[in-house]
């Protein structure tokens, strides 16, 4: 009996696992299950065991589902070898870094206006006293929560490599709308340039990053702020064409996406067109351009890969454009650094910096 329900557990995840998922809890689940696969696959090998005992058609399945649930680190590893990334097998099982070096971090306040303020967020090598290149991040969050203290284990690998990350808060919808976000990413880098001494920063070094809802906001400030002097512009899991955001949202999706979309912008596309040709970075591809990096996962039922692959077709031709696809990811696939996931992403975004925020002569 015991046996019996694992299986039936496991072989439930393992479904979960490979379909769009429609609730909060099944996409979270899919993220575990994907992102911590192979610590499954161990678990159904270890209840093979008994399993054989019994009857070995009982224990065909737990070998099956080992199979299953190994199939992310397979594909990233294969991945990893195609884009010539590291990918190392050892940490999906040993997840903690021994040899990592000690970062700081500091929340600090950039902005206040009354009793409204915003929050900055610095990591940092410890002890850092040249000046080093900087990630700056928009958080996730739908555009009407979040905070800019998320990613703690993420931000800090990337810190880690020799990198400041100053992932920084904006002001949030229904309350405040586009282009508030936009004016507070002026803010948060200014502020930025004016500690850049403080937190050892290269202001000539400077690429800005934004994770699902913050992926907009970057990809927005960085194509049609050029002033900002970003070096180059990282977007993961996001939405980079409002318009086309606009036109998938649905009413009743995990999001309610339509809801969101339309408390952000302040209304439809004829409504408030500069608004939506404003948050959309697509809309500036043609006039202004900057090396850019796109991470996505195939099954991510939050925001639907579409969405970069539309934006990819559009700089696919650019030699300092590349598009990542994660055909097992979800959303948040970049969160825990040592998943298949995380390690992919961590390696494009850290090649990525080097290759963009090289010292300048």
């Amino acid at each position: 009996m015991v046996l019996t329900l694992a299986l039936i557990i496991l072989a439930l995840l393992a479904l979960n696992a490979w379909t769009m998922t429609p609730t909060r809890l099944q996409w979270q689940a899919q993220l575990v299950t994907q992102e911590f696969g192979h610590w499954l696959a161990l678990l159904s090998l270890i209840l093979a065991y008994p399993a054989l005992q019994t009857s070995r058609w009982l224990a065909l399945p737990f070998v099956a589902l080992a199979c299953v649930f190994m199939i992310p680190a397979v594909q990233a590893s294969r991945i990893a070898k195609a884009e010539t990334l590291p990918f190392s097998w050892l940490r999906l099982w040993f997840p903690i870094r021994l040899n990592q070096p000690a970062v700081s971090s500091e929340r600090r306040t950039y902005w206040q206006d009354g009793d409204e303020s915003l929050d900055i967020v610095i990591h940092r090598p410890a002890g850092a006293i040249k000046s080093l290149p900087c990630l700056v991040i928009a958080h996730t969050g739908g555009w009407d929560s979040g905070d800019p203290g998320e990613f703690q284990w993420a931000n800090t690998e990337l810190a880690s490599n020799g990198y400041v990350l100053c992932s920084f808060g904006y002001r949030l919808a229904p309350k405040h709308k586009w282009p508030a976000q936009a004016e507070d990413t002026r803010r948060a880098f200014a502020w930025i340039r004016e500690h850049a001494a403080e937190f050892s920063i290269d202001t000539n070094r400077i690429v800005l990053m934004g994770r699902s809802a913050g992926s907009q906001i970057a990809a927005a400030c960085a194509f049609s702020m050029p002033e900002l002097g970003a070096r180059g512009c990282i977007i993961v899991y996001g939405t980079p064409n409002m318009f086309i955001a606009r036109e998938w949202a649905l009413p009743d999706d995990l999001l309610k996406s339509l809801t969101l979309v339309r408390q952000y912008m302040g209304g439809d596309p004829h409504e408030v067109p500069d608004a939506y040709r404003t948050a959309s970075a697509t809309e500036f591809l043609d006039t202004y351009s900057l090396p850019t990096l796109l991470i996505h996962g195939t099954l991510d039922s939050l925001v639907g890969i579409g969405h970069s692959r539309l934006f990819n077709q559009r700089l696919a031709h650019r030699d300092d454009h590349h598009f990542i696809e994660f055909p097992w990811g979800t959303h948040g696939t970049d969160y825990f650094p040592s998943s298949p996931g995380g390690q992919l992403s961590t390696a494009a975004i850290l090649r990525f910096m080097e290759r963009f925020t090289a010292a300048i002569p």
